[in-house]
């Protein structure tokens, strides 16, 4: 393990974990830290504002925040929210990233920080460290995004995100939401790529997620949620939702 903290035993003075239970609409005021943030949500959904900027992270998905960086967050769920914060002094946090960044978060690394809570009260010491240890590894690797749903204010660009992710278009295939712009796709492709680091269909698939998880937040259906996103059976909604969150709609909505 890298030899990031003098004397390495004392991991946990670098490293703290803090969790709250936020109700709807919930704020955060504005503000920064000295240590950098990564922020992630047990269930639900939280937007954060880092610096001017917009960003959505779903529950397979956190939120890293450098330290000295402004933002400020609120819950955008109708339910009670159990939020974390894994909060890293200056020297462990170079290792992760200098800029804010969407961190994807595996089945393993939300049963990780789990039993590191439990753990903090109920295990040896010697065991505490070595589980935060394994957080800050996975944090490290873990694959990261510059936005899970960027924007771009490109004059073609703009209006066709705002179409791609109107409820009322997503019965539509991606190739039907295309004829209204004059590009061909491998010029879309080229553009999005430039502009958003993903191809239209990935943002198209991750603006579905967000609907779809506020949907069953409603107490929407699935067999009705299937049919709005387009799905004719409701098997191929379950199983695209599973590949986006780790989880089924139900597990998700339960």
């Amino acid at each position: 393990m890298p030899n990031l903290v003098d004397p390495p035993q004392c991991i946990e003075q670098a490293i703290e974990i803090f969790t709250a239970c936020y109700s709807p609409n919930d704020q955060v005021y504005s503000h920064s830290c000295l240590w950098g943030d990564f922020n992630f949500c047990l269930n639900g959904l939280f937007e954060y504002e880092v610096e001017g900027q917009l960003h959505l992270a779903p529950p397979s998905y956190g939120l890293w925040i450098p330290p000295y960086t402004e933002h400020n967050s609120h819950a955008i769920d109708e339910q009670p929210i159990h939020y974390v914060a894994i909060r890293l002094a200056p020297e462990l946090g170079r290792n992760i990233s200098a800029h804010t960044e969407i961190l994807s978060v595996s089945p393993f690394f939300r049963a990780l920080v789990e039993e590191t809570l439990k753990a903090k009260d109920h295990a040896s010491l010697k065991m505490y460290r070595h589980l935060l240890w394994v957080i800050y590894d996975q944090l490290q690797t873990t694959p990261k995004h510059q936005h899970y749903l960027p924007q771009s204010h490109h004059p073609i660009l703009q209006p066709l995100l705002q179409h791609l992710r109107a409820p009322e278009y997503f019965q539509l295939s991606l190739q039907q939401c295309l004829t209204t712009t004059q590009l061909s796709e491998r010029q879309l492709l080229r553009l999005s790529q430039n502009e958003l680091h993903m191809g239209l269909s990935e943002w198209r698939n991750r603006a579905k997620l967000l609907y779809a998880i506020q949907q069953l937040k409603h107490g929407v259906s699935i067999k009705a949620l299937s049919f709005a996103l387009g799905y004719q059976h409701s098997s191929s909604f379950i199983e695209f939702f599973k590949r986006y969150t780790g989880k089924t709609p139900t597990q998700l909505r339960d």
